[in-house]
């Protein structure tokens, strides 16, 4: 099974072929948040590397959300017109999932954090079992004194990881009461790899949806939106 993923749920630009498990190839940006004229640029040239087609793909796989509202739009359009032209399925893929998946540790509680800004976060529970990244709790918004104490009723050990466990270091390390560690800064951002791994593993319990059918989740209202309100 050859996945085409697409990553756009944040400042990153990333996409990647894989067949199974296996990586075949992936362009990754992290330079400004101009995705409406970098990703299918970046989507073309990958594929023209590997001497593939459309119609060579099997699964589109896209990062759904939560992240921003114009990323997640771009994706999503893209993803749905490349499965509408090959008349394929597509996975979309939980974003603080993907977030999580980027940190194997089967001994921990992962807790990826994503920056909504304003105050709030996207977050989620993770754990590694049988070598499948698992959700002990969906991901979801809130603020970070929120997060703190959901997790002190958990006694297991805990890694962050994303953008929002640099922001808030200093508080979760100051009012958190478990066992804490903080991931590499390599692993605080979405790529592309880990959204097809997830997305394999999606494909092969029939996870997918049709182009027609996939939205992308979104969490919360839009700037506008809450202003408006």
């Amino acid at each position: 099974m050859k996945i085409l993923s697409i990553e756009s749920a944040s400042v990153t630009a990333s996409c990647c072929v894989s067949e199974g498990e296996n990586i075949l190839g992936e362009y990754t940006l992290r330079h400004k948040k101009t995705h409406s004229e970098k990703l299918m640029p970046l989507i073309e040239e990958l594929m023209k590397e590997l001497e593939l087609k459309i119609n060579d793909i099997d699964l589109i796989a896209v990062s759904k959300g939560p992240g921003s509202y114009t990323g997640l739009r771009i994706g999503a359009a893209i993803a749905k017109s490349l499965a509408f032209a090959a008349d394929i399925k597509i996975a979309g893929v939980p974003t603080m999932k993907s977030l999580a998946a980027n940190v194997y540790d089967e001994d921990k509680l992962i807790v990826p954090i994503m920056d909504a800004k304003a105050g709030r976060i996207y977050t989620g529970v993770y754990k590694w079992q049988n070598g499948e990244c698992k959700e002990v709790l969906e991901q979801f918004p809130c603020n970070i004194d929120e997060l703190i104490e959901i997790l002190n009723d958990y006694k297991e050990p805990i890694i962050f990881n994303g953008d929002g466990s640099v922001n808030y270091r200093d508080r979760i390390e100051n009012v958190l009461n478990s066992k804490i560690y903080f991931a590499p800064e390599v692993f605080n951002y979405l790529k592309a790899t880990t959204l097809a791994f997830v997305a394999f593993r999606m494909a092969v319990k029939g996870e997918t949806v049709s182009a027609k059918d996939f939205k992308p989740q979104y969490l919360r209202l839009s700037q506008a939106e809450r202003n408006k309100k």
